[in-house]
Order: structure tokens, then C-alpha cells, then sequence
């Protein structure tokens, strides 16, 4: 049977209920359905046993009009019924969707979960094939040279894709985009074959509920220890509607190539914005003032003062946004969930609130790092009953972090009995300013509770996430948390990191997906700790995330000057622009971006150069770039003689110079030649060329 749209025919399979073909008419060129002949497949488990069996399936029933076509399945164990449920394809234009709905579980029985693997194909013959995904930034293969496998599966979630669930195919005339749109269903992407006859195939794996007898990673740390279900262990009903959407598109930018590039515009378009714009142009860092484990603290109220005027110092004013960690109780990682008690070795509550005034008159918000996902024995608000379970029934005791071993709090449990009311005494008690940090809150978007009294899903401790986030929104307070997850966008505005990236195990190379994707639903930064200064600016251009730099104290900020300058003012220029056009040359990438702008990069020589509105604003660890439009900074590594254009308007006459340190600022020698600015800074020392002394006197 077909169904039929104007842009796109779905052949669909009326014996197994899977696509068999795709065609696209207006581009003369068309997709494999499912190529293996493998046919759905469902997990079920028989709960008076506690026995999980594989079931292949056949189509019961058919119902079918032109753009929609229903298929209804029965999984059976021997003679008996086990349960019941439909797949519905819904056509709309170039896009189909795929809902999994009206489950039935018969008596004694529960529906897992109900694998779909290949749903749609592309072979090495098609021509110009090739496999792209992005959950930790972004790769593509060509078929050709393609390595066999699937995606490495997740530590915590196996095949869901938390991050950036979409996956692509192409044959050089259309791309097929894979958006698994329910976030605890699981994404398939796999290459087979041998060379010549490579074939690449997407699907996905229709979750219904979490099997209970599984072994699961808790984040013990102990050597990657597995905690495992016991019979009676309860298989959680997920509670979100099954989907998935597939998007054909040919060549929609004009570049002669339908390419990975033309998916990810198209997701692109459809993604949520990002909510709040108060990150886009500042300077965002930590400063870890205390942990338990620490002789004396880091950094008290009063040295963070100190530390946020000499980050004022050097970056003329910079707008800054600051987060405390370890301001609470004995510092980080202690007294949760109270939050009731300020940190005395730091100088108490009435010292965080002198410093949050202060820094006001320093262009700096400061304010709270907070988690809602651990809890201590030791704290005036342990509750077990708020405690999240582990599959073997057991509280879910975590790990040691900074000398006292934490335990893991049921989302949905806790915010219904004391969350919320802790978000608002937060607020009210701490005046809490338009932003705060909740650590880990998105990182765990899905975190299952196997609590026998109050069970709750990945998908339903999520909703309480959720909830935490719009309290806070309430009180007009915006909420930054962790990792990138796709199940935050549209509610959390800054990441402090995406995941990755990583090696592809299809042997692809490097491509700004993610990026390209997420462009405008948020702002993140880089994974993992910082490692060389270059490396780091060069994944900030690729993947539009730059580094966090947390301060222990203001004995040495040289880091915050080149992360200021050589990373942050970049970044703010290039990181809300589109990108409109990628391509690699060898080693050599270019990336363009909306507004003649452009990213240019030599991996194997640790070069590159970025330029804006078609001026070069960067090049290999030094800037010449605004702050504004009556301010350009200059900054260097290492002495050099730095020029850009006299901006137009600017009176060459009226031109002056500064020189910023931590300890001020001093006078500094700017030459106006030929209509170019030119400046001779010395290592890391910032040079600030005004347009006129008026602008410079006002931030003297």
C-alpha cells in the first residue's frame, strides 16, 4: 500500500507494517525501507515469572486512508495474548511520522518496549551515500569508506540519544533525517556490509516501559559497578506517547548538493528558541570558594569581591555572571537538600549578601550553584523517604564527592513534598538575582526511580525537573544547569557543557551538527576538563561551545585574559549566527555563517582565523575585535603588532588607547594609518582603542 503526499510516496509493507520504499518524486530519486527483512520485533514480560521474551510480529489488522495507515499488532507467548498495540504512519508533505499508541496489556503480561531498527536505507550503489549523527557534536562517513557498526551505546541510557536524537542518511540527491521525538525511545544507526555493498540503515526502539531486569549504571564510580533488578523489581510505565519523524529534503541551499548541511537546516528551523538572552554577551565562570575536605577555603565572600573587580579590571567592565560553589553549609557538595545554613567559613549570610550588592557596581550578577539531585545523611533535611530507589530496591547511594558519600533523591517524590518549596525559599531568602546554576538537573533528563511505593519513570522525574525550572521562572530567576540534553530546549537557555566530542565508530570525520542544529535554542559550553589553550579555541569556532574557567582565588587570572579575550569575545560575535555553508578541504575547514561572517580552521596546523561582517576579528591566539561599537579590543599571546580597519564613522583624530592588568589601567600608543588601526601588545596584555577619550575617561 502507498501513501501519498505531493512531495513523497511511502510504500509501506501491508504484511509486517514497515516502510518498504521511499520515493521522491520532484527530485527523481528515492530510499530503501527496511533492507534486512527483519520484522518488529516486541519485548515482553510475563510478570508472574518475572520472564522477558523477544516476540516477532506480524500485521493483525490494516486500516489505511491516503496519507495515514494504522497497523495493529498482537505479541503472544505461546497461546497466550501478552498484548496489543498500533503503529500509525501519518504523511504530511515530506515528512513522516511514526506514533506507537492504544497498548493493551493482557493479564499477567507487560509491553517492554517494541524495536524498530531499519526503518529506512541507503545503499553504497545509490550513489553519493553517506551516514551523519551529532549526539556528541557530529560526524559524517561516506558509505564507501565507512567502517561497520552501530552507535556506541550510552553508559546510562543505551541507545537513547539524549543530547541531539537525530540521525541522517543521504545519496547526494536527498538526505533523510531521523528525530526521535520521545525522549526515553532509543535510536538505531547502523553500517553493514562489506566494500561495495555497504548499506546504512536508521530506526528506532519504541520504549513502553523500563525493564526491570536489566543491570543499570548508577554513577557509582566503583569500576563502572552495574546494580541489576530482582524478580519483583517493577517494569516503569515510561507515560509518553511513542514517536519518531522522518524528513526527506533534496538540496534546499543552493550549494548543488542535498547534504548533511540541508537536514540540519531543516531541523534547524523547527527547534525551540532559546528562552532567555542574559548569557549571549557574558562572561560566565565559578568561583569554588569551599569543600569539606579543604584545610580552609578557597576563596571567602571577600576574595570573591577581589576576584570579580581584577576580572572587571582586565576585560574594561565585561559583564559577568558568577557562580558560587561551596557557598553553603561546609562547602560544595555538603548539606543538601537544606540550603537553610550559609557557609560560616566564607563569612556567612550576611557576607554572600554584602558581595551579591557589591558586585553589582562590577557589571557582575552573582549568585547561587545549587543541586537538587543529592542528599546527605548528615544534613538537617535527610528524609529517606525522598530518596530515589536502585532496581534492586535499595536506597540509591551515590558517591563520595567530597568526603561524604551521597545519595540520589526521587525527583517526582521530592518535588511534590518538598521541591518546590525550597525553590521559592531560595529565591525569597537569598534575593536571588535573574539567573542561578542547579548542577546535574539536565544532565540526568532521564533518571528512573524504582521506589516500590512510589515508582516514577525517566519521563516523569523529568517532568518534575521540569517543574523546578518553571518555580524558579516564577519568581523571574532563569535556571542554567549542566550537560546539553535535547529534552531542555526551549527551558533551560545555558549548558555548562555539551558531551563530546568523540571518535566515530564508523570511522567519519569531524562536522559542526550540533552546532548547526542548536545554534539558537541555547548556549553551551565544552566537555571535560581544559586542556590546551589553542585546542580549546579551535573546538569553541567547530562547535560553537566555549570553555568554562573556575577560580579558586586571584593569585593568578593570566587564564580568565585568555578566555576573555581569545574565547569569549569571539564567541559572542560568532555563536548566534546560522551556519550556511560547510566544507573540508584535506585538513583545512571552512564554515560559513549568516551576516558574511566565516570560521576558517587547518587542524594538522593548529591555525585559524574567524571574520565578522566581513572583517577578520581573530587569528592563531590573538583578537583584534568590538567589545561594542565605540570599543575594539587587542590581545596577544605572545608581542605583536596587531592591526584592524578604522571602523567607519571613527575620527581618527579623536582615537585613544588603554592597557588593562588586574592592578588598573595605563595609557597605551595607537597608530591611525591608512584607515588601519594598529596597536603593538605585549603577552597577554589586553589594549583596549576607543573611539573617542570621552569613551575612555568613562571607563577610567
Amino acid at each position: 500500500m502507498v501513501l501519498r503526499s505531493d512531495k513523497l510516496e511511502v510504500v509501506l509493507d501491508e504484511r509486517d507494517g514497515l516502510p518498504f520504499e521511499f520515493r521522491l518524486p520532484t527530485l527523481n530519486t528515492s530510499f530503501v525501507g527496511e533492507a534486512t527483512g527483519e520484522p518488529i520485533r516486541a519485548t515482553v514480560c510475563e510478570k508472574a515469572t518475572s520472564r522477558f521474551d523477544s516476540v516477532l510480529l506480524q500485521v493483525h489488522t490494516l486500516r489505511h486512508t491516503v496519507k495515514e495507515a494504522e497497523f495493529d499488532f498482537v505479541a503472544s507467548v505461546g497461546d497466550k495474548r501478552a498484548a496489543s498495540f498500533a503503529i500509525r504512519h501519518q504523511l504530511d508533505g515530506s515528512t513522516l511520522t511514526i506514533i506507537m499508541h492504544s497498548v493493551v496489556e493482557y493479564d499477567g503480561f507487560e509491553l517492554i518496549e517494541v524495536a524498530m531498527p531499519s526503518l529506512v536505507t541507503v545503499r553504497e550503489e545509490d550513489g553519493a551515500a553517506w551516514v551523519a549523527h551529532g549526539d556528541t557534536g557530529g560526524s559524517l562517513a561516506m558509505l564507501r569508506d565507512a567502517i561497520p557498526g552501530t552507535l556506541k551505546p550510552n553508559r546510562f541510557w543505551g541507545n537513547v540519544l539524549a543530547t541531539l536524537p537525530m540521525v541522517m542518511i543521504g545519496n547526494g540527491k536527498a538526505v533523510c533525517v531521523q528525530e526521535v521525538t520521545a525522549f526515553m525511545d532509543g535510536t538505531e544507526l547502523r553500517v553493514s556490509g562489506n566494500a561495495g555493498s555497504r548499506m546504512a540503515s536508521l530506526g528506532t526502539t519504541k520504549t513502553h516501559r523500563v525493564n526491570g531486569s536489566l543491570c543499570y549504571d548508577m554513577n557509582t564510580g566503583d569500576n563502572d559497578t552495574r546494580n541489576c533488578g530482582k524478580r519483583g523489581t517493577p517494569n516503569l510505565l515510561v507515560g509518553q506517547r511513542s514517536s519518531c519523524r522522518l524528513d526527506f529534503i533534496g538540496d534546499s541551499n543552493g550549494d548543488g548538493n542535498a547534504s548533511w548541511l540541508d537536514g540540519a537546516q531543516l531541523v534547524r528551523r523547527r527547534m525551540a528558541p532559546i528562552p532567555k538572552h542574559i548569557y549571549d554577551n557574558a562572561f560566565v565562570y565559578g568561583i569554588l570558594c569551599d569543600q569539606p575536605l579543604f584545610e580552609k577555603p578557597t576563596a571567602t565572600f571577600e576574595d570573591c569581591e577581589t576576584i570579580i573587580g581584577k576580572v572587571a579590571d582586565l576585560t574594561d567592565n565585561a559583564r559577568q555572571i558568577v557562580h558560587l560553589w561551596g557557598w553553603q553549609f561546609k562547602g560544595k557538595d555538603s548539606g543538601y537538600p537544606a540550603v537553610d545554613v550559609v557557609n560560616p567559613r566564607l563569612g556567612g549570610y550576611e557576607g554572600m549578601m554584602r558581595l551579591m550588592e557589591r558586585a553589582k557596581a562590577l557589571n557582575c550578577i552573582v549568585t547561587l550553584s545549587d543541586n537538587y539531585d543529592d542528599a546527605y545523611r548528615s544534613s538537617p533535611a535527610w528524609n529517606p523517604d525522598w530518596i530515589a530507589r536502585r532496581p534492586d530496591g535499595e536506597l540509591w547511594k551515590s558517591r563520595n564527592w567530597t568526603g561524604e558519600n551521597s545519595y540520589i533523591l526521587g525527583m517526582a517524590k521530592y518535588v511534590e513534598a518538598a521541591g518546590l518549596k525550597r525553590v521559592r525559599y531560595t529565591c525569597e531568602r537569598y534575593r536571588l538575582p535573574e539567573t542561578t546554576h542547579v548542577d546535574v538537573l539536565s544532565y540526568y533528563s532521564i533518571r528512573n526511580d524504582w521506589d516500590p511505593m512510589h515508582p516514577a519513570s525517566g519521563i516523569e522525574n523529568l517532568h518534575a525537573r521540569w517543574r523546578i525550572v518553571d518555580e524558579f521562572a516564577k519568581h523571574g530567576v532563569d535556571v542554567s544547569s549542566e550537560a546539553l540534553r535535547y529534552a531542555f530546549l526551549g527551558k533551560i537557555s545555558s549548558f555548562w557543557y555539551m558531551t563530546g566530542p568523540e571518535k566515530d565508530p564508523f570511522g567519519g570525520q569531524p562536522i559542526p551538527l550540533l552546532a548547526t542544529i542548536y545554534r539558537k535554542s541555547a548556549v553551551w559550553g565544552q566537555s571535560g576538563r581544559l586542556g590546551e589553550l589553542t585546542d580549546a579555541i579551535i573546538k569553541m569556532l567547530f562547535y560553537n561551545g566555549y570553555a568554562h574557567v573556575p577560580f579558586r582565588d586571584a593569585s593568578n587570572l593570566s587564564a580568565a585574559g585568555d578566555m576573555y579575550y581569545l574565547m569569549m569575545l569571539p564567541w559572542f560575535h560568532l555563536h548566534g549566527r546560522d551556519i550556511v555553508s560547510f566544507r573540508r578541504e584535506g585538513e583545512r575547514t571552512f564554515i560559513g555563517l549568516e551576516g558574511n561572517s566565516s570560521i576558517e580552521i587547518d587542524w594538522a596546523r593548529d591555525a585559524y582565523t574567524a571574520t565578522v561582517d566581513g572583517v577578520e576579528i581573530t587569528r592563531d591566539s590573538a583578537i583584534f575585535c568590538p567589545l561594542d561599537d565605540r570599543r575594539i579590543a587587542f590581545y596577544s599571546i605572545s608581542p605583536r603588532e596587531l592591526a584592524r580597519p578604522l571602523p567607519s564613522g571613527w575620527d581618527p583624530t579623536l582615537v585613544t588607547a588603554s592597557a588593562l592588568s588586574t592592578e588598573g589601567r595605563k595609557r597605551a600608543e595607537v597608530e591611525v594609518k591608512n584607515d588601519m588601526l594598529t596597536v603593538a601588545v605585549k603577552p597577554r596584555e589586553p589594549v583596549i582603542v576607543y573611539r573617542d577619550a570621552e569613551r575612555a575617561a568613562e571607563k577610567a
